[in-house]
C-alpha cells in the first residue's frame, strides 16, 4: 500500500464530508439527541454510500456514471422531497431535557433507520458521485489510478477512512459539549436544523426543476 496515496485518500473523503450539509445536520441532532454511537454510526451511512461512488469513480465505471447523469433529475426531487419531510418533522419537534437525563439507549433498528437515511440522502445527491468524478480527474496525475491493480482500492479505504475520521470527531464533539445546552437552545436547534434542512430540500427541488 502506498502510504502517500492513502493519506491523499483520507484527505478527499475528508474535503467531501466535513462542507456543513444535511447529513452532517442529522448527525449533530444524533448526537445532541441520542449520543456519540448511534451519531457515529448514523455518519456511517454516508460513509457508505460515498465509498461506493468513490468506487465507481475511481474505477472508471461508465455504466454507473450514465445511470447518475441520466437520472439526476428524477434522484435530485427525491432527495430533496426527503429532505423537507425531515426538515418540517424536526423543525416542529420538542426535546425536553428531562428526557436528554435518560439517555436513551441504541436499538438497532433505530440505528438501522438511521444509516438508511444518510445514506439514501448521500446516494440521491448526482453531485457527491461528479464531485468524486471531478476530484478523481483533476488529481490523476497524482493519484495515477490506472498505474497498478492496488491503487484504486487504497485510495478508497482512504477517503472512507477520512469520511469515519470526521464523523468521529463530529460526534465527539457534539455529544462532549452537549450538557453546556439549555432546554431553550434545543428546541431553536431544533427549529433552526429543520429550516436549514428543509432549505437544503428546496434547494434541491429548485435546482431539479427549473
Amino acid at each position: 500500500m502506498d502510504p502517500i496515496l492513502f493519506v491523499t485518500g483520507i484527505a478527499i473523503g475528508l474535503s467531501v464530508t466535513a462542507p456543513l450539509g444535511p447529513v452532517n445536520i442529522i448527525v449533530i441532532r444524533n448526537a445532541l439527541r441520542r449520543g456519540f454511537l448511534v451519531a457515529f454510526l448514523a455518519g456511517l451511512g454516508a460513509v457508505v454510500a460515498d465509498s461506493a461512488y468513490a468506487t465507481a469513480a475511481a474505477y472508471g465505471i461508465g455504466w454507473v456514471a450514465h445511470v447518475i447523469t441520466g437520472y439526476a433529475t428524477p434522484l435530485t426531487i427525491l432527495g430533496g422531497v426527503i429532505l423537507v419531510l425531515i426538515g418540517v418533522k424536526l423543525a416542529r419537534s420538542h426535546i425536553r431535557l428531562a428526557e436528554l437525563a435518560l439517555q436513551e439507549p441504541p436499538r438497532k433498528r433505530q440505528v438501522a433507520g438511521k444509516m438508511l437515511t444518510t445514506c439514501i440522502l448521500t446516494l440521491t445527491n448526482p453531485g457527491i458521485f461528479l464531485g468524486f468524478i471531478a476530484i478523481f480527474g483533476t488529481m490523476n496525475a497524482v493519484l495515477r489510478l490506472g498505474e497498478s491493480v492496488d491503487r484504486p482500492p487504497t485510495v478508497i479505504a482512504g477517503v472512507a477512512l477520512g469520511g469515519m475520521l470526521w464523523w468521529l470527531f463530529l460526534s465527539f464533539i457534539v455529544t462532549r459539549f452537549k450538557s453546556r445546552i439549555t432546554e431553550t437552545v434545543f428546541d431553536k436547534i431544533n427549529r433552526w436544523t429543520g429550516v436549514l434542512i428543509a432549505a437544503f430540500g428546496f434547494a434541491l427541488l429548485m435546482e431539479a426543476l427549473f
